[in-house]
């Protein structure tokens, strides 16, 4: 058994994680990960192509308490992040927005924020050029990541950030595969751990 913590950390901080095509936990399956943060403490990532069941603008502005009567005509899509804090929202954009509070940078032109004076912005159509809101997030504990990877959980891919973005999110898994060189359909499922999943 490989002891993780005698190797160094190779930080996945800014890249994307591709859920193996054998993934058979249903939060996971057929996802794309952003990696916010990576680093012997645990990580953070958000799912950016899964849309969250049952949860609209409307909805979130609504529990906010949020006056809906000057905004433009902008109903940002809610992805699910992730099953951790699944009360909380988080905003990846670019770094572009002007409002400091509570805005953390992380690289490549992005930050992330979780207030909710940006999602007033947003909405307004004077927040941020780009972003995508989320619901909760995922997390992994200390080397509970780089051990997924060592089981063929996830597959590390470089992409360009204006995937985060994009507004066809059925697509993103699948562009991600075949950036890989990988045909879902011609894989065999033996080389591929069966996981199912970590929060």
């Amino acid at each position: 058994m490989i002891n993780l913590k005698k190797n160094k950390y190779n930080s996945l901080k800014g890249k994307f994680l591709v859920s193996s095509p054998y993934m058979i936990d249903e939060r996971f399956k057929k996802t794309l990960i952003y990696i916010i943060s990576d680093n012997e403490s645990g990580s953070m990532g958000i799912i950016i192509n899964k849309p969250a069941l049952n949860i609209s603008i409307e909805t979130v502005l609504g529990k906010l308490e949020i006056n809906q009567s000057n905004k433009k005509n902008i109903q940002p899509k809610v992805f699910y992040g992730g099953p951790v804090e699944l009360d909380k929202g988080f905003i990846v954009h670019t770094n572009d927005y002007k409002d400091e509070q509570g805005i953390t940078l992380i690289g490549k032109n992005l930050a992330l924020s979780s207030n909710i004076s940006i999602i007033k912005d947003i909405v307004s159509g004077t927040g941020p050029s780009k972003s995508i809101f989320t619901i909760g997030y995922t997390g992994w504990s200390s080397y509970q990541l780089q051990s997924e990877m060592n089981q063929n959980a996830w597959m590390e891919i470089e992409l360009k950030t204006d995937i985060l973005f994009s507004k066809n999110h059925k697509k993103k898994w699948d562009f991600a595969i075949s950036k890989l060189g990988i045909n879902p359909k011609l894989l065999d499922k033996s080389i591929f751990t069966t996981y199912t999943g970590s929060a």
